[in-house]
This record gives C-alpha cells, sequence and structure tokens, in this order.
C-alpha cells in the first residue's frame, strides 16, 4: 500500500548447517553495512533442500520444528482483479504445475551454466521487487541504477554509504530527476540513491533471517528490517533517529481510513505474530498450506497496523515476498508499471475500506478482506515461477 498522508494527533540456534552448501551470514550490527551474502546462490540451494520432498510439497520450520506442507489452494481467493476477471481456479493448478517443474530441474544435475542462470534470474527478480516497491511510493530512483545497486548488495559486494557530486551514480540520479521535474538537490539525489541501497540491504536481511537461517517472523525481526530500510531516511515529519525502526507514537491515516491507534500498535503485533504462528500450527497439523494466502493475509494485517511512522508499504511488500520465498520459492515483482501500481494501490485501498465497514464486527461475520490481493499475488506468482524455469532451460 502507498504510503499515506500522514495526520498527526532467546537467541534462536543458528541453522547454517540445514541446507547442504548453503552460505548464511550473522545478522547485520550496523544497518548501513551490506551483507556478505551472494542471496542467488544461497536461495538455488535453499529451493533445492525444500522442495526434494516429493510433488507440491514444502520443508520449513515451524517453531523450530522440521515440517511438511503440501501446497493446496485456500476457497477464499477473488474472482476479479481491480474489475478484470480472474480463474484462481485455473490458475492455482498451473502455478503448482510450475512449481513441480522447478522441483524436478532442481533435483537434477544442473551444469554451471543452468546453475548461474537461475542464480542471476533470482537476482533479477529481487531487483525488480526492490525497484517495483519503491515505485509505489515514488522513492528510489530508475531501473538502470536500481539495477547496479541492487545487483552489488545481493551478491555481498559493500558499497559505499555515500558518494560525491562527481560520482556516475550520482550524476544519473541528478539527470532522472531533472526529467522528472523533481529536486535535484544534493539531499534529493543522496536519498534517492540511500532508499535503493537500504532497500535491498533490509531485504537481504529479511530473507537471510526467515528463507536462510530458516527463523519464525518476529517483531524483532520486523523491527531491524525497518532499521535497516531506514537507516538514515528521515521521514516527512520527523528525522530518521526518531523513527526508524521504532513502532510509531502518532496517529497517521490515508484518505478516510484511519489506522491502529499508536497505543495499540505493540499489542497488534503481538496479536499479528500469536496469530501467524497458530495458522501455521495448523497448517502442520493438517500437512496442507496456502503460501499466497498466508503471505496476503499477513501482508493485509501489517499494513492496516501501519506500525511506523513511515515505510509501512515497503515493510508489508518485504515481509509478503519474505514469506512467499519461505513457504513456497516464489518471487513476485508488485508495482514495477503504471496499471499494476494502480490495481495494487486500488485493492490495497479497498481491503482498508473494508476493515472500516465492518470495525467492531464478531469475526465470524467478517468477509475476507485480504482475497483480492491473494489474487492479484497468485497471478504474480505463476508468472514469475514459468520465467524462471525458462532463464534455467534456455
Amino acid at each position: 500500500m502507498a504510503s499515506p498522508t500522514k495526520r498527526h494527533k532467546a537467541k534462536r540456534p543458528s541453522l547454517e548447517n540445514a541446507f547442504e552448501g548453503l552460505e548464511v551470514t550473522p545478522s547485520l550490527s550496523n544497518p548501513g553495512t551490506s551483507p556478505t551474502i551472494h542471496l542467488g546462490k544461497s536461495l538455488r540451494k535453499m529451493m533445492k533442500s525444500t522442495l526434494r520432498l516429493g510433488h507440491g510439497t514444502v520443508s520449513r520450520s515451524v517453531r523450530g520444528i522440521e515440517t511438511k506442507f503440501t501446497i493446496t489452494q485456500d476457497e477464499f481467493y477473488d474472482y476479479k482483479i481491480a474489475h478484470e476477471d480472474f480463474d484462481p481456479d485455473l490458475v492455482f493448478p498451473e502455478m503448482v504445475k510450475l512449481g513441480n517443474q522447478l522441483q524436478d530441474i532442481l533435483q537434477a544435475r544442473l551444469d554451471p551454466e543452468q546453475e548461474a542462470a537461475f542464480e542471476n534470474h533470482i537476482l533479477e527478480c529481487l531487483v525488480h521487487m526492490v525497484y517495483g516497491s519503491n515505485m509505489i511510493e515514488h522513492a528510489g530512483a530508475g531501473l538502470e541504477i536500481t539495477w547496479k545497486l541492487c545487483m552489488r548488495i545481493f551478491q555481498g559486494e559493500q558499497v559505499p554509504e555515500d558518494i560525491g557530486k562527481r560520482d556516475e551514480e550520482y550524476m544519473r540520479i541528478k539527470e532522472e530527476r531533472m526529467r522528472d521535474k523533481l529536486s535535484t538537490s544534493t539531499a534529493a539525489v543522496l536519498r534517492s540513491r540511500r532508499e535503493i541501497v537500504q532497500h535491498a540491504k533490509a531485504a537481504a536481511y529479511m530473507i537471510t533471517e526467515l528463507c536462510l537461517h530458516d527463523r519464525d517472523l518476529s517483531e524483532e525481526i520486523i523491527l531491524e528490517t525497518h532499521r535497516i530500510l531506514t537507516y538514515k531516511v528521515d521521514a516527512e515529519s520527523a528525522p530518521w533517529t526518531q523513527y526508524s525502526g521504532i513502532y510509531r507514537c502518532v496517529d497517521v491515516s490515508a484518505g478516510l481510513h484511519t489506522f491502529t491507534y499508536p497505543v495499540l500498535v505493540p499489542s497488534k503485533m503481538q496479536q499479528m505474530i500469536y496469530e501467524l504462528q497458530s495458522d501455521l500450527q495448523q497448517a502442520a497439523k493438517s500437512g496442507v498450506l496456502d503460501p499466497i494466502m498466508l503471505a496476503a493475509k499477513y501482508t493485509h494485517i501489517f499494513v492496516n497496523i501501519h506500525p511506523f511512522l513511515d515505510g509501512n508499504g515497503r515493510m508489508c511488500r518485504l515481509i509478503l515476498n519474505s514469506m512467499l520465498l519461505k513457504f513456497g520459492s516464489f518471487i513476485v515483482c508488485l508495482g514495477e508499471y503504471g496499471p499494476d501500481r494502480k490495481a495494487y494501490n486500488e485493492i490495497a485501498s479497498a481491503a482498508s475500506q473494508l476493515e472500516d465497514t465492518y470495525d467492531g464486527r464478531e469475526e465470524e461475520e467478517k468477509p475476507v478482506m485480504h482475497k483480492e490481493l491473494a489474487s492479484l499475488i497468485l497471478s504474480h506468482a505463476k508468472n514469475s515461477l514459468g520465467k524462471l524455469i525458462k532463464a534455467i532451460m534456455k
């Protein structure tokens, strides 16, 4: 969901040996530091390990316990996406079929060229994920600069926190902003660059924690991810030191929709994590899981709590993709193009309006608020899997 117009009123053991040949790195202690991990290589090895148990099955831990899930379609998808007809009953089986095909490819012995193609495509998807998410928020810069910066970070290279006015990156960002009739001040140019760099570092951190270390989503991971995302990026109404990695203490709203009152944010976040763990435990008991619906649900819940002063939209999409990767080996790149941004924002806004409409009702009286978002994600996930397979098999 795009950023609203604000109105102010115990350590777990490392799982570094869980996946054969997997490269993992400790959590970042400095949000300005790049991770030293090649995400493409590590995610390829993770996918090979977690998808090896049989067609349509993924293996992940829930609260430290190894669990097998069969990917199964939930019944609550929408049959429209932004007023366009959509049939999840056709698309979901096609997605599972592509997942099975990917599983077969991963279990075969890939030659070095195929491994490189797989890893490069994963990195490209992550770049487009960051770019699209930034575009939704009118943040960052163009795809070329985003590509160069993100690729270096996702390959484990260090990038400098700041650059000079004569640096090629600086000049390219300034040219883009001039073309788009945006401010070309030094502060604006450096902010655009930092919005890319910190977004990529935040993505690398959350993906490493949830997917490579196979940890459960927690408030601590969410707070640290936000701290990295917003490091040295001031909000409109506060310097970064006053809101980065900190739950908000002011009211915020988007249009007529007012998000959770600040005094309730900590308890709502605790409740969200508790509910997620309950859903996963129930899935472990039943042996079936729809990763699309699960990720859509908690993306919706998070963004409607809106726990931070700024950065909630980008954070919800980092949670979305980290959960999709963890439980389904999908990456979805939302918001790259105007029509997709429009559809995403309309869907998110309509879901928030539903929250207002049914506020105070009993849970059993409420509709599934995130079903249209789930259909949008499903459409993207199917296309993403198809492109990945095509890239490997060229």
